[in-house]
């Protein structure tokens, strides 16, 4: 069955559909949610939010890339936790930047968030690919920095150092396009 047939049948309100979107990408999410929490109480409490948003969701929404958008919700279920729970604060040196939306926001601020998200995304495509892939597992997956290290054959020290830089040259490009003023 295509991602496009389950998305059909979840709008239908079928349950086996809820059930075989877990089957298929339940593992890809539960990476997703272990990468931020690393706590198996906290995950199985995020996975259980993320299943019951994903089936309010879906309809009225229709997302275009099923695993990309079940990444998203994953992985702001766990932010969530997080804030719940006090563990996180968001600043753009030390965390990143908040790739996706918040499911909560208003429509102007999804906006916003989707533009800023796009112009990310920009910045990321022109990076090689080794350096794209190691700046989306630290600051979307939340890997740790040595495990982002890790995952793309560097150093510990070499992968800080091209993060650092990484972040200097998006902040060029989100002042140049108006999206980070500081």
């Amino acid at each position: 069955m295509t991602d496009n047939e389950l998305i059909d049948r979840l709008s239908r309100r079928d349950e086996d559909a809820l059930e075989a979107v877990r089957e298929r990408y339940g593992a890809y999410c539960r990476a997703v949610v272990h990468g931020i929490l690393g706590n198996s109480e906290d995950e199985e409490e995020c996975m259980a939010d993320l299943w019951l948003r994903v089936w309010n969701a879906i309809p009225p929404g229709r997302p275009e890339h099923l695993k990309g958008w079940l990444g998203t919700v994953a992985r702001n279920c766990a932010l969530t936790c997080c804030r719940r729970r006090g563990r996180y604060s968001v600043s753009l040196e030390e965390a990143g930047l908040e790739l996706a939306e918040d499911l909560s926001g208003g429509p102007q601020e999804r906006l916003e968030a989707q533009a800023l998200g796009e112009a990310i995304s920009r910045f990321l495509e022109k990076q090689p690919e080794a350096r794209r892939v190691l700046f989306l597992r630290r600051y979307w997956y939340g890997d740790s920095l040595e495990a982002a290290a890790k995952r793309v054959g560097w150093t510990t020290g070499k992968a800080k150092m091209i993060l650092f830089r990484m972040r200097n040259k998006l902040r060029e490009e989100l002042r140049k396009e108006d999206f980070y003023h500081g």
